[in-house]
């Protein structure tokens, strides 16, 4: 089907074509802005913790900041603020990396309600497309003082139809991927919990106060 015909397609549609094709552009960008970012903050650093565990066991602090450089996934973030603040108790030391854990959870929902508004709103709009089709197919056949044109008709229900399905067509994909994303954000914010805990317990180990102030 070429662009003239799925024009021509989208403007039997009626005025709730226009909302609809600009929620599917919002709900377009923001799956594709949710995409990148997960996948530039692939968050599987067991490696990465268990390197800074050993450079924590030597005492070096410096050369596991230094390590830390550069890295912005979530678990360096939190190794890098629990190595600054190694010089703290323990139940301060996880006041810190709460307040950190719940930034970077903040930052993995942003634009999601987006998402779930557009799954929402879509089939009411496609709906309200529907009643409003309806609703001129029968002012046509009101009005019609004799037998009424079958092809002003036929666009009446062409429009209550195309809503429907427009409708239908952007909400379920959004309603997909937005469970997608908010499972994602889930589990990464348990396995980030579960971090954690073993980052206290690494940093805990050897404290190097006067290291981490002459790093700062």
């Amino acid at each position: 089907m070429d662009l003239t015909r799925i024009w021509n397609l989208l403007t039997l549609g009626g005025p709730m074509t226009i909302p609809l094709l600009i929620a599917s552009v919002f709900s377009l960008a923001v799956i594709i802005e949710k995409a990148i970012f997960f996948f530039k903050n692939n968050d599987n650093n067991f490696r990465l913790i268990k390197r800074i565990e050993i450079l924590v066991e030597e005492g070096d602090i410096l050369g596991a900041l230094n390590e830390l450089k550069g890295n912005k996934s979530t678990n360096a973030k939190l190794l890098s603020t629990a190595l600054a603040h190694n010089s703290e108790d323990s139940a301060r030391l996880r006041e810190v990396l709460q307040a950190v854990g719940e930034d970077e959870i903040k930052k993995m929902e942003r634009h999601l309600p987006i998402l779930d508004v557009v799954a929402m709103i879509s089939p009411l709009l496609g709906l309200l497309g529907t009643v409003m089709g309806i609703i001129s197919s029968f002012n046509i056949l009101g009005t019609a003082a004799g037998a009424a044109n079958p092809a002003q008709i036929s666009s009446g229900i062409a429009a209550a139809l195309i809503s429907t399905a427009l409708g239908l067509i952007i909400a379920i994909p959004t309603a997909i991927f937005y469970s997608y994303f908010a499972h994602k954000v889930e589990k990464r914010a348990h396995h980030m919990n579960l971090s954690m805990v073993e980052i206290v317990d690494v940093v805990s180990s050897n404290r190097g106060e006067q290291d981490v102030q002459n790093f700062s």
